[in-house]
């Protein structure tokens, strides 16, 4: 990439927080790891700053992380321009005209993904006359089906489902990239990943942090649109789908949706909602406040290969521990008791085998899964927008078939309230979610 035209990787929301806190120490890392190609980096903001305001604005962060090569930073700082702009046509006109490769990063509020996507549209910059174009767009996209679509058929009036990079950035943690190789490489696994060697499925994703500032995006949110709608749905695609024959963005991108496209709906009484204890105290939460901070929901496929395997996926803050996990129960024994698979995402990446032995006796086997990754989820998603890889980012058809998947439970939560749990706890009772002879692996630890 060093040989070609310099890109043109214009930030609509430079001075927000997500530049600061996301893409900017990525960009750092991999120009430091001289992974980067030559870039014309131009900011766009609402603030009246100077470019050298806007620069320490940004290195303020970087500094206050540490571990970072300011070095590295320098030098991307000669890159930098700054233009103070409103999302609008006109406030954008400026780009008018833009020649060369370019990426378009909104690093903004989704309120203003339409207007942006309208702007850069009007200003004729998806079309790729003299290089190609395209435009990273950050979730939550849409708030729901109707919302998603919506903003899809905007897209497609001004660039190709090929040019709109729609960023979940656990698509690109390595241990999510190690379970699809671990499928591909090891055939002798894959009987494994059915419903006949698998009885249920849980995937679990828990947080011992709470709101951290966020209480204004969250409020709107919450646990089940901010983690299970995407992140969640995304694993499962990559456990439940056939694996394609070949590892390239069309190929895989089919697989995932087609997985996505056998769910049934999700069932209100197969749901269960929760809040910590103290939520409605944090600072910017509504007193009356029913946003949920624990979500679970229990799914089934259609697919032939997981016909009556029920896939249960649990989120939540403010949990007994901070952990990732994606388990394959197997068919009980005759004592009952069950061997599993467990990938582990976070805080350690592994694999472990569990199998039952004499005298009720459980040994577990556990696998490190390649190498330390190079780089975070941030860094690969950066490097594949830069480099057209489709492979980590969904498509429309994944994006719009997980909200038709969750919108029955979306619907279904707009009265009620969700039940309160104790902070440090295992989260709300599960009660109505498992069926009979199912449990979750326990989030303190234990079997």
């Amino acid at each position: 990439m060093r040989g070609e035209a310099p890109i043109h990787l214009v930030v609509l929301g430079i001075t927000g927080d997500l530049s600061r806190r996301l893409l900017f120490p990525s960009l750092v890392a991999l120009h430091q790891a001289g992974r980067l190609p030559p870039l014309r980096l131009l900011g766009v903001g609402a603030e009246p700053w100077s470019l050298e305001a806007v620069q320490e604005h940004l290195e303020a962060f970087l500094r206050h992380r540490g571990g970072v090569d300011l070095s590295a930073w320098r030098e991307l700082k000669g890159w930098m321009a700054y233009r103070q702009a409103e999302i609008s046509t006109k406030g954008l006109g400026f780009l008018r005209g833009l020649e060369g490769p370019a990426l378009f990063y909104l690093a903004l509020p989704p309120t203003l993904f339409p207007r942006a996507v309208r702007a850069l549209g009007a200003l004729g910059l998806g079309r790729e006359r003299r290089g190609w174009r395209r435009v990273v767009v950050e979730k939550p996209f849409g708030t729901d089906l109707a919302s998603a679509q919506a903003l899809n058929l905007l897209l497609h009036r001004y660039f190709r489902e090929e040019q709109v990079l729609r960023m979940d950035h656990f698509l690109g943690k390595g241990a999510v990239q190690n379970l699809l190789h671990l499928r591909r490489e090891n055939p002798a696994l894959e009987g494994l990943f059915s419903r006949q060697g698998t009885a249920y499925v849980e995937i679990t994703y828990a947080e011992t942090l709470g709101l951290e500032g966020r209480a204004r995006y969250y409020e709107g949110t919450g646990a089940l649109r901010d983690m299970l709608q995407n992140h969640l749905m995304q694993l499962l695609a990559l456990v439940a789908m056939d694996p394609p024959a070949r590892l390239e963005g069309s190929s895989l991108r089919a697989a995932r949706a087609e997985a996505l496209r056998a769910l049934l709906p999700a069932h209100p009484q197969g749901a269960v909602r929760g809040q910590y204890q103290g939520y409605r105290d944090e600072a910017g939460v509504a007193p009356g406040s029913r946003t949920e901070t624990f979500a679970a929901l229990r799914l089934a496929s259609q697919a032939p290969r997981w016909l009556g395997v029920p896939f249960y996926l649990r989120s939540g803050k403010r949990l007994v521990q901070g952990l990732g996990h994606i388990t394959l129960f197997s068919h009980p024994s005759p004592e009952g008791r069950r061997g599993r698979l467990t990938f582990r995402l976070t805080p350690s990446v592994a694999l472990e085998l569990s199998l039952l032995g004499p005298r009720g006796r459980e040994e577990t086997l556990s696998f490190r899964l390649g190498p330390e990754p190079e780089f975070g989820a941030y860094e690969e998603l950066l490097l594949a927008a830069l480099e057209g890889d489709l492979r980590p980012f969904p498509s429309e058809v994944e994006v719009e078939e997980a909200w038709r998947v969750v919108d029955p439970v979306l619907r279904a939560w707009r009265r009620g309230t969700p039940q309160v749990y104790p902070q440090g706890s295992e989260g709300p009772s599960l009660d109505g979610l498992l069926l009979p002879g199912h449990r979750l692996l326990p989030l303190g630890g234990g079997t």
